[in-house]
C-alpha cells in the first residue's frame, strides 16, 4: 500500500517516525527564526511569565532568553519553556548557554524538555556542547534530565544507532554543566559577562542548608546595555549593589500588595488543605523571600535603574496586570512593563521598547 492510500492520521504517523529515524525531530509549525542573523542589538523575550509551582493555562513558568547580537542565552528553565521556544519559532540547537538563578521546581523542570529536544539536533564541529551553569547540584540536576530523556530515545537507537552519537554503548551527553557558589562574574565571552550576587531567597532555610543550596540574581552586560535579573528573592541590599544604574531591571513580582497577599495565602492554603502552621511558613516565606510591588519599586529607585519588567507574577486580568504597573510606579517613575509570555523587547543604547512587529504591554 502506498503512503497516499493510508488513513491521514496513519500517514502523518508514519512520517514523523520516519523523522525520528533519520534523526531530524522537527520542532514546531512556528517558522524558525535564525539568531545568527545580520542584525545587531539585545533582545529580551519571555518564554514563561508565571511563578510557580502550580501551573497556569495562560502563562508558563519563568524563562527567559537573551539574544545579544544574535546569540541566545536561556535565564532559567521552568515548564513550558520549550513549547513557548516552539511557539516563538526558535530552535532549541540555537541556544547554546543556559543559566539558572535557583533550582526551585518552577525554574529547572523545564530543562529536560529542552534537551530532549535538543538531543538529535547536528551542529557544526567544535560547537556539539551546551553549557549550562547554575548553583550547587546543577550538575545532577543535568545528568539526571540527561539520563530521564536517554531511556525515551534507546526504542530509536536500537533501530538506528548511526542517528546518534553513541560511544561504547553509551550516548554521548553534550550538555556540561558549570557550578558556582560564589558572588562575582561567573561568566564571560565575547558578547556579554554575567555577574551573580547570593539574593534573600533562602533567608527562611536552616543555616546547614544554605551553605549548599544558593539562589542568585544575575547582572548581565552587553554591547547596548545592562539587564538585571532579580531571580526570585526577598529584599536585599547586595541585589540593590548588583542593580545600581541598570538599564533594565528583570524583578519576580510575586504579590501586589499586603492584602493580595493575604488573598493568595488563604486561596493556597484552602486550596492544598493546609494547616494554620504551615500557612503561617508559606505567608513568612511570601514576606521575606518575595518581593511584591511596593519592595520592587522601593529596589528600582534605590538602585537607580532606568525601567522595569515584571514576571514570576500572576496577574487575573488585563485590569490586575495594570495594577501590578501602578504598585511599583509608586515609588519609581520610571517606565514599567508588564509582559506576557511571548513578549519581545529591544534594548538599544540603554533604552528599552516593544521590538517592531511584536506584540506587548506598553510602559506606564
Amino acid at each position: 500500500m502506498s503512503a497516499s492510500a493510508l488513513p491521514p492520521m496513519m500517514s502523518r504517523a508514519m512520517a514523523f517516525a520516519a523523522l525520528l529515524l533519520a534523526g531530524m525531530c522537527p520542532v514546531g509549525a512556528a517558522p524558525a527564526v535564525s539568531l545568527a542573523n545580520p542584525n545587531t542589538g539585545t533582545q529580551i523575550v519571555f518564554l514563561g511569565t508565571a511563578g510557580g509551582p502550580l501551573l497556569r493555562a495562560d502563562r508558563s513558568e519563568p524563562s527567559t532568553l537573551l539574544i545579544v547580537d544574535g546569540r541566545g542565552y536561556l535565564i532559567d528553565c521552568g515548564i513550558g519553556t520549550m513549547r513557548r521556544m516552539v511557539e516563538a519559532g526558535i530552535k532549541s540547537q540555537q541556544v547554546r548557554t543556559i543559566f539558572f538563578t535557583h533550582l526551585h521546581a518552577d525554574h529547572d523542570l523545564g530543562l529536560a524538555d529542552v534537551m530532549a529536544n535538543d538531543f538529535f539536533h547536528a551542529r557544526p564541529a567544535g560547537t556539539e556542547n551546551v553549557d549550562i551553569y547554575g548553583p550547587p547540584q546543577t550538575r545532577e540536576l543535568v545528568d539526571a534530565a540527561f539520563h530521564f530523556i536517554t531511556v525515551g530515545f534507546r526504542p530509536f537507537a536500537a533501530e538506528n544507532p548511526s542517528g546518534f552519537r553513541i560511544v561504547n554503548g553509551q550516548f554521548t551527553n553534550l550538555f556540561v554543566a558549570h557550578e558556582f557558589k560564589r558572588d562575582g562574574v561567573v561568566f564571560r565571552d565575547d558578547k556579554i559577562r554575567v555577574t551573580a550576587v547570593e539574593n534573600s531567597h533562602y533567608a527562611l532555610m536552616p543555616a546547614p542548608q544554605r551553605k549548599e543550596l544558593k539562589s542568585y540574581s544575575f547582572r548581565i552586560e552587553t554591547p547596548h546595555g545592562v539587564i538585571v535579573f532579580t531571580g526570585d528573592t526577598g529584599r536585599s541590599d547586595a541585589v540593590v549593589r548588583l542593580a545600581r544604574g541598570a538599564d533594565v531591571l528583570v524583578a519576580e513580582a510575586s504579590s501586589r500588595d499586603a492584602a493580595d497577599l493575604e488573598r493568595l495565602i488563604k486561596s493556597v492554603t484552602a486550596q492544598m488543605h493546609w494547616s494554620a502552621e504551615r500557612g503561617k511558613k508559606f505567608r513568612a516565606h511570601f514576606q521575606f523571600e518575595h518581593l511584591d510591588t511596593d519592595s520592587i519599586g522601593a529596589l528600582a529607585t534605590k538602585a537607580q535603574v532606568k525601567s522595569v519588567m515584571l514576571y514570576h507574577y500572576d496577574p487575573e486580568d488585563e485590569a490586575d496586570q495594570a495594577a501590578y504597573v501602578s504598585g511599583v510606579k509608586k515609588h519609581f517613575s520610571g517606565p514599567v512593563f508588564a509582559p506576557d509570555d511571548l513578549d519581545r523587547y529591544c534594548i538599544d543604547a540603554g533604552t528599552v521598547a516593544r521590538c517592531p512587529a511584536q506584540r506587548g504591554h506598553s510602559p506606564h
